[in-house]
């Protein structure tokens, strides 16, 4: 059973695994926040192209609307990278695509954690350790088709 110390305690590490996704199996990187264990980063690869998915209004007072288009911001220290992602009703998360060795996929390499917040303020910031980050996301790239 997981308890939550358990489960904030296994926020501490990314990781990189299969996941069921509606084609299948996916080689998934992902992490949860680390303030949120119930809230999950999640990174795919394909052709060359990083897909992420995160739960923005996780612990929110509203839900997001249909295809919402929301700025998010992406902070590791004094770095800030902005992605502009679409809320999925199909899983409720908002999901975006960035080029694989682009500046977001680097920024998420660095550093001890990166804050994630939409840039109107109508969500919850959370963060996110990025420890083993840059060895999970690199071996997802690796086996990226």
């Amino acid at each position: 059973m997981n308890t939550p110390v358990a489960a904030a305690e296994a926020c501490n590490t990314w990781t990189v695994e299969m996941q069921e996704d509606e084609g299948g199996p996916v080689l998934t990187a992902s992490a949860c926040a680390t303030d949120r264990p119930d809230a999950y980063l999640a990174l795919t690869c394909s052709r060359g192209r990083v897909y992420l998915r995160y739960d923005l209004a996780a612990g929110a007072e509203r839900s997001p609307d249909l295809e919402e288009v929301a700025d998010v911001d992406f902070t590791v220290g004094v770095s800030t990278q902005r992605l502009s992602m679409r809320y999925e009703e199909m899983d409720a998360r908002h999901a975006a695509d960035v080029p694989a060795s682009g500046p977001l996929v680097s920024l998420l390499k660095t550093g001890e954690s990166v804050g994630i917040s939409d840039a109107a303020g109508r969500y919850p910031q959370h963060a996110f350790s990025l420890v083993g980050s840059s060895s999970a996301i690199a071996n997802l790239i690796a086996q990226c088709r």
